[in-house]
């Protein structure tokens, strides 16, 4: 076995040195950051120093057992309070390493990566770290370079463009929803348990009846929990709007034939569970009852990719027209909303940021999402006030 160390200012450049030393079957042994050396260290950058080596046997079972022993079964009621919040944590970390090495047995072994420019390691390391599907950000990265000579290739900037402008192309948006003069228009919002529907009723609402002047009523299904009805109606009292609390398909009927004169009617629908197909089956019938204009799916992003899918394909059995995507602002990984987009082929009509009613919700906009996916921090319409450019 040939273990060697190789040092570089970052790890694509250690990972050249390690491919072109002891070529692809090298194998990654540990990598760590190297303090600045010298008297004047403190103005210098860290180094990267990875430890590779060459006819390692990482596939015989007695090797495994000996250096990867199992570890005990610990049951969760065994587990402190205190230590909960250490063991998310150490979760957290795990799942990082995991990560990088993944994505470093990618560059030692994908054809798309061998001889790659760093320019086009770190970028694709970014989107993998922003939760892009491996197999997307390849794509993007094939289109990317097809427009680039190999000059600009190397240029991280204009990588970087480049790839902005293949995620930009792949995010649908519908723009704002359209009430149409001198017509009604009815809108549900549908989704899993916890995405953020009857808040983002609530500041859709208020945009539309204090900002655009629309006649604007609510109707709540969401019976299941109290707080939930309690709390439209509270936002209800507050921007004057009526609101209707139905129980049967039949009320939902009655409810939308007393508006007939509303410019906008918005029913918030009750969370469901993807896996339960009787209160899937339920919402198919309330949704035939109500002939909605329009059907909006609410995710949220701080569901993990799987579970979004998953509740996608179960949602399924109603005609969804739109998503919006909720709790932008709780997560570091807005790559999964490309993700979604570009696997479904369908439109995002907003996004919302906060709890702040009305003010933390906007009109979804591909160039803004992509940037913030490609490592441009989200930012607000320059130029305009808070409220009005959210939904404008």
């Amino acid at each position: 076995m040939k273990v060697k160390k190789y040092e570089a200012s970052t790890i694509e450049s250690a990972l050249s040195q390690v491919k072109a030393d002891l070529g692809k079957d090298a194998v990654i042994l540990h990598t760590r950051k190297l303090p600045p050396k010298g008297l004047f260290g403190f103005l210098k950058k860290e180094r990267v120093e990875i430890t590779a080596a060459l006819d390692i046997n990482l596939i015989d079972p007695n090797i495994k057992s000996k250096l990867i022993p199992k570890p005990p079964t610990i049951s969760s009621d065994s587990v402190p309070p205190r230590f909960e919040e250490k063991i998310g944590i150490l979760k957290s970390e795990i799942d990082d390493v995991k990560s990088l090495v993944k994505a470093i047995a990618h560059q030692l072994a994908d054809p798309l990566l061998q001889n790659a420019p760093d320019s086009v390691l770190e970028t694709y390391n970014h989107l993998l770290g922003n939760k892009v599907c491996e197999e997307l950000a390849k794509e993007i990265l094939l289109s990317a370079k097809k427009q680039l000579n190999k000059g600009e290739l190397q240029n991280i900037e204009k990588l970087r463009e480049a790839v902005y402008e293949q995620i930009s192309n792949l995010i649908y948006t519908s723009g704002p929803l359209d009430v149409p003069k001198g017509k009604r228009k009815v809108i549900a919002l549908i989704g899993p348990t916890g995405g953020g529907k009857t808040t983002t009723i609530a500041k859709l609402a208020a945009q539309f009846s204090l900002f655009k002047n629309k006649k604007v009523a609510l109707v709540t299904a969401d019976t299941y929990r109290i707080a939930a009805v309690e709390q439209l109606k509270t936002y209800a009292e507050i921007i004057d709007a009526p609101i209707e609390v139905i129980f049967t398909n039949e009320e939902a009927r009655e409810a939308l034939d007393k508006h007939l004169d509303k410019d906008l009617v918005l029913i918030d629908t009750a969370g469901r569970n993807p896996h339960n197909k009787e209160q899937l089956d339920e919402l198919v019938d309330l949704m035939k009852s109500c002939s909605p204009d329009e059907i909006y799916l609410v995710l949220s992003m701080t569901t993990k990719l799987t579970d979004q899918m998953d509740a996608i394909d179960r949602f399924s059995g109603v005609p969804i027209d739109k998503f919006i995507f909720t709790k932008l602002d709780e997560t570091t990984t807005p790559g999964t909303m490309l993700n979604i987009l570009a696997k479904t082929k369908k439109h995002l009509s907003y996004i919302t940021t906060g709890q702040n009613v009305p003010e933390d919700i906007e009109i979804a906009d591909s160039k803004k999402i992509s940037k913030m996916i490609v490592g441009v921090p989200f930012e607000t319409t320059e130029g305009s006030s808070k409220e009005t450019s959210r939904v404008s």
